[in-house]
């Protein structure tokens, strides 16, 4: 009977994450960009240092660690995030997120289509997302081919805006 080989899995894990509406057809002038970015964390400073770091922050101004933290939220102070109108509680917290980024080792690979740039140079353009998809996996492989990880099993969190 033959041996199955165990998976090998990479060393790193990639959260996906993006801003911005990818859609052509109606383009915010306000916010004519879409965004896609790559978090690429060793999973051992993932488990032990960036995750306890972010659970800590939201089990003190949560009491659970169920928020995810949304920029869109933080800025406009939307729930849960009402509490930051207060400036004192603001300035602290923004402290403590930014410490958090600081302090956290991991690699950021990001695509920042400009739609109106896209719209006006294509008669038919194809849609950011795809096209920020494609330059973001590209740079993906080229990195954990460098560290050695290419042809291992990868693990990714993709979330979508909003949820």
């Amino acid at each position: 009977m033959a041996t199955v080989n165990p998976i090998e899995f990479s060393d790193y894990v990639v959260y996906v994450d993006e801003s911005g509406d990818h859609g052509l057809l109606s383009i915010d002038p306000e916010f004519p960009v879409f965004v896609l970015a790559f978090c690429v964390f060793e999973k051992s400073h993932y488990v032990n240092v960036a995750a306890p770091a972010a659970q800590r922050i939201k089990f003190d101004y949560f009491g659970h660690d169920q928020v995810i933290f949304h920029e869109r939220q933080i800025r406009k102070q939307e729930f849960p995030f009402a509490f930051l109108k207060n400036r004192e509680r603001r300035d602290e917290f923004m402290q403590r997120l930014d410490k958090l980024v600081e302090e956290s080792d991991f690699l950021l690979i990001a695509a920042a289509i400009d739609k109106l740039a896209l719209k006006s140079k294509y008669k038919q353009p194809n849609n950011p997302y795809e096209i920020a998809l494609c330059f973001c996996m590209e740079r993906l492989h080229s990195v954990l081919k460098t560290w050695d990880n290419s042809g291992r099993e990868q693990h990714s969190s993709l979330r979508a805006a909003g949820k």
